[in-house]
């Protein structure tokens, strides 16, 4: 699963967990919570050599326009030799090579250019989804901070008192309640 996927299931998590009475709290399963945050934190790593893959295929690509421009130019320099029998065929053919050469290196440039491009594309949508991926974390472990610090509401008074007239047991029932099942 990737890393986005793992997040859907944290969110369904906090979103599916049964909630604190007269709070926004949730009581989330804390194994289940840590082990989905430990899954997140296996699969970064994941996503970091996709990014580096991105990189590799760009030194691809500039290699092969590198080879193919070395090509050009190598049978651009044949073609040349052949022309020297004399001088008229000797200047055209000379033109004709730096016509090729210069050809060869536009066409390496905008191949480069291109590939430079593509990378800049890639890393900036990875980016962009580290940085979503970021503040959905933040989200979720600011709302953790926020259900931690609120403090737990306290019985009315009369709540109190009819307490005290009901058994032991529904008062350990309540507060099993409150804290989870913990």
């Amino acid at each position: 699963m990737e890393v986005h996927e793992k997040l859907g299931e944290l969110a369904a998590l906090v979103s599916g967990a049964r909630g604190v009475p007269l709070s926004s709290s949730v009581m989330v399963d804390r194994e289940q919570l840590l082990a989905l945050v430990g899954d997140v934190r296996r699969l970064l790593p994941a996503e970091v050599q996709q990014a580096g893959d991105v990189l590799a295929q760009r030194d691809e690509v500039l290699e092969a326009a590198r080879l193919e421009a070395e090509k050009v130019l190598t049978e651009a320099r044949v073609r040349a030799e052949e022309l020297v029998d004399a001088q008229a065929v000797t200047r055209a053919s000379r033109e004709r090579a730096d016509h090729i050469v210069a050809t060869a290196r536009e066409e390496a440039k905008r191949l480069r250019v291109d590939a430079d491009a593509w990378v800049d594309r890639k890393l900036s949508d990875f980016e962009d989804e580290l940085d979503r991926l970021k503040q959905q974390a933040a989200r979720g472990r600011d709302r953790l901070k926020v259900r931690d610090a609120e403090p737990v509401a306290e019985p009315a008074p009369e709540a109190a008192a009819a307490a005290g007239e009901h058994s032991g047991a529904t008062a350990a029932s309540a507060a099993t309640e409150t804290t989870g099942g913990s």
